[in-house]
């Protein structure tokens, strides 16, 4: 695309709708010189006419912006798998502990989270906000993950909203209710696990000692890979 082309299909991006005689006029094109412009844009499927108006084709950029997304997860996706197989599962110092009454005690089951009193089980700590987009988008992956796996896994999700107001309401409403419990953490929680200065972020946990963490939004591949690995080196 050429800078003529660039500036025809700016002017019509900003005024979807736009006439042929307006562009004209924003242009400053001859009406000769548009006129091969916009048909050479309505060829290659850049711009469509309806009627005597105008309008920019936005369904090619949004497939190359899902095709580029796509690629990305994936290549995300087989770094991560890369880096599972060469895991030793050298267990790390023991996991700082993790306190706290439960916002959805009902929906989990809990009333209260001490990390220390948890055995045999694969924890996934997940450090999440309300307000973060990403977190809200794996919750509910997470709540079908947990309701599949109870048996060998426990999920706790530790908001960091600075503060505790709405956040019960969320829990309990959000994708018909979370099954999995939900604690504040407090500020000295944060230090323990680096400060949490990103979120989403989980740490997985066995016999109280972290064995993987994950930084960024988890997908349902990850989770099981990571789960399953864990549970396999546990079963030796």
């Amino acid at each position: 695309m050429d800078s003529y082309q660039k500036l025809v299909c700016k002017i019509i991006s900003e005024n979807p709708g736009i006439t042929f005689t307006a562009l004209q006029s924003k242009s400053k094109f001859s009406k000769e010189v548009l006129s091969d412009i916009v048909d050479s844009l309505t060829k290659e499927h850049y711009i469509y006419q309806h009627y005597k108006n105008f309008y920019l084709v936005r369904k090619k950029n949004t497939i190359q912006r899902s095709y580029f997304k796509t690629a990305l997860s994936l290549i995300v996706l087989f770094l991560a798998f890369f880096a599972l197989s060469q895991k030793s599962y050298a267990y790390t110092p023991k996991a700082p502990n993790i306190r706290g009454n439960v916002f959805n005690p009902k929906l989990s089951g809990y009333k209260y989270i001490d990390l220390n009193k948890i055995h045999k089980k694969v924890i996934i700590l997940n450090f999440w906000a309300t307000w973060c987009p990403p977190c809200r988008a794996e919750l509910p992956m997470l709540n079908r993950f947990y309701k599949r796996n109870k048996k060998n896994v426990l999920i706790i999700g530790i908001n960091v909203n600075v503060l505790k107001n709405g956040v019960k309401n969320f829990v309990e409403q959000f994708d018909d209710g979370l099954t999995y419990p939900i604690v504040h953490a407090n500020i000295l929680e944060l230090q323990d696990y680096g400060g949490i200065n990103e979120v989403p972020q989980s740490f997985f946990i066995m016999h109280h000692k972290i064995v993987f963490h994950w930084t960024g939004q988890l997908t349902s591949g990850l989770l099981n890979a990571v789960v399953q690995k864990i549970l396999r080196f546990e079963a030796k």
